[in-house]
């Protein structure tokens, strides 16, 4: 709906403090056609959330086939985060410009093209290109969805939806790598993309036909802002390229990362500038002048923050400390999907039970003791100690989740959904993005400082030691002989537990201060509406037909 009658940048009044707007009613219940075309739209979300998935457990595939440098095979995921983050806060405008059924439709048709693009990559530089383009492609999907919930179903029938809604994503976080292990073991990770193809263009066709969510207002195509997309656009390639190779150019120390610092920092400056002055903006950013729907931004961060480092954390765990392979890692990392998909009927429950800001308690709360239990980690640790902490935090996490985007999407009108759709999706991006690099950065130093310590404290003056270096050699005089390469093979052992140890003790740093995070969401619960606000009349508004 346009904001036709209102000047351009004023303030738009349903964005206040009030917990009451006065709106349309529902005038009935969605139709088939309508429960159809979101159930297609689901899938297309589900479809690109599962591709993620895959393509993480295919890395080394993907870099064998390619004869890709360590530098970069990570750049198969970075850019697709690059670009599906600048998608993200133009999907609500584009949305709006070409109605929710064309921009969802090119999306799965850009999608698909670029899954083919990928599925037939002759080096690592075309597969970065290709990447790019589907997470560009894909970026919009989500918030199209979300948007979707509070467009279609009237109030009473909204937590049910975001209940299975959210179901359907964390089972894409559970099959996608045991999927992308098995392909890539029996076929090749050619099929990890090619996959996606016929069911990216199936879905590409349907929503064509079915999709009649709202009209095209083709009218903003001539007010197009294109200093506020470049802004946009520029401020978080650059924000994300400082995060993703900070490290390796040991930040701050490097002028390419200061530079790149820099101009982020200002672009961001000037895209708020221009965004909250110019008489058609892009992107609304009024709309963190809702008080709920900022506390919900703030805690959807750190909800990503908490989610995906220690998620981060645990493949490398165990892949460099107790050397398990891919598949292997997949199938652990499974039980936290597993255990998201289980209590998500459970969140949809206790949403219409209690008051929302003790459900986000028991989310928050529980991720901080899941978290806590998986910064317990030791060198003997097996599969049955790595399950509990992955039950526990799959079974707060969706609390968490359901709690805050119910809070974030029901705060504002029908018209402003695809807008704050994009925004809260961009925030939690962003949480884990900075969260990542953060944390991959004190894993580093950590790992040092925890290797310098141990060191100090081993020294062959030590009894114990003196012992114990001869009966390492001993262990290797059947491959050397007595000489003195046996001797440096037991140095080189210790030197070898040394480090697994501090890399032992850095994993638990960096997962209990993830943790702790979880545990200072806690304070501002306050602050969290205490009624729950779910079925408010603004909440769902008259819909148009293409």
């Amino acid at each position: 709906m346009s904001n036709t009658g209102r000047p351009p940048c004023t303030p738009n009044p349903v964005f206040n403090n009030s917990p009451d707007f006065a709106g349309e009613p529902p005038s009935a219940n969605p139709s088939t056609r309508d429960i159809v075309a979101f159930s297609v739209m689901c899938l297309g979300m589900y479809l690109g959330l599962t591709n993620i998935q895959i393509v993480n457990s295919s890395f080394k595939e993907i870099q064998g086939g390619l004869a890709a440098g360590s530098d970069q095979i990570s750049w198969v995921l970075t850019s697709a985060l690059i670009a599906e983050v600048i998608m993200l806060p133009l999907s609500g405008w584009l949305s709006r410009m070409c109605s929710t059924r064309w921009l969802f439709t090119a999306c799965l048709g850009g999608f698909s093209l670029a899954s083919i693009g990928c599925a037939s990559a002759w080096n690592i530089e075309s597969m970065i290109v290709f990447r790019a383009l589907q997470g560009f492609s894909g970026g919009a999907l989500m918030p199209l969805v979300f948007a979707a919930v509070y467009t279609i179903f009237p109030p009473h029938r909204q937590t049910t939806v975001m209940t299975i809604l959210s179901f359907c994503m964390v089972t894409s976080s559970a099959a996608g790598p045991v999927l992308g292990g098995w392909i890539t073991d029996i076929l090749s990770w050619h099929w990890v993309f090619w996959i996606s193809v016929p069911t990216g263009f199936a879905l590409m066709f349907a929503s064509m036909f079915l999709i009649r969510i709202d009209k095209a207002e083709p009218s903003l195509a001539r007010n197009i802002d294109f200093l506020g997309i470049s802004l946009a656009a520029t401020a978080l390639l650059c924000l994300l390229v400082v995060l993703e190779e900070g490290r390796r150019h040991d930040w701050f120390d490097s002028r390419l990362i200061l530079s790149l610092t820099l101009v982020s920092g200002l672009s961001a400056y000037l895209f708020l500038w221009r965004e909250l002055t110019c008489r058609h903006p892009v992107v609304d950013l009024r709309a963190f002048l809702n008080r709920d729907f900022s506390i919900s931004c703030f805690y959807i961060f750190v909800f990503g923050a908490i989610l995906y480092v220690p998620l981060f954390l645990l493949p490398l765990y165990l892949a460099e400390v107790r050397a398990i392979d891919t598949f292997e890692i997949g199938t652990i990392v499974v039980v936290l999907g597993l255990s998201m998909a289980i209590s998500t009927p459970i969140a949809g429950l206790l949403l219409r039970l209690v008051q929302l800001r003790w459900v986000a308690f028991i989310g928050f709360g529980g991720m901080a003791i899941g978290t806590w239990l998986q910064g317990q980690l030791t060198a003997d640790y097996g599969f049955s100690e790595l399950v509990l902490p992955q039950v526990v935090r799959g079974l707060a996490s969706q609390c968490c989740w359901l709690s805050v985007v119910t809070l974030a999407l029901s705060s504002v009108p029908p018209d402003k959904v695809k807008n704050a759709s994009a925004l809260f999706n961009l925030v939690m991006r962003l949480g884990a993005a900075v969260a990542i690099a953060i944390g991959s950065n004190e894993l580093e130093n950590r790992t040092l400082r925890h290797y310098s310590e141990i060191a100090d404290t081993v020294s062959f003056d030590q009894p114990s030691v003196g012992e114990s270096l001869p009966r390492l050699s001993e262990l290797f005089e059947g491959r050397y002989g007595n000489s003195p390469t046996a001797e440096q093979a037991g140095l080189n052992l210790l030197v070898e537990i040394a480090t697994r140890q501090a890399m032992i003790m850095a994993f638990n740093d960096v997962t209990q201060l993830a943790a702790l995070l979880a545990v200072f969401a806690l304070l501002f619960l306050p602050f969290f509406r205490n009624k729950t606000n779910l079925f408010r009349p603004h909440q769902f508004g008259a819909r148009r037909s293409d």
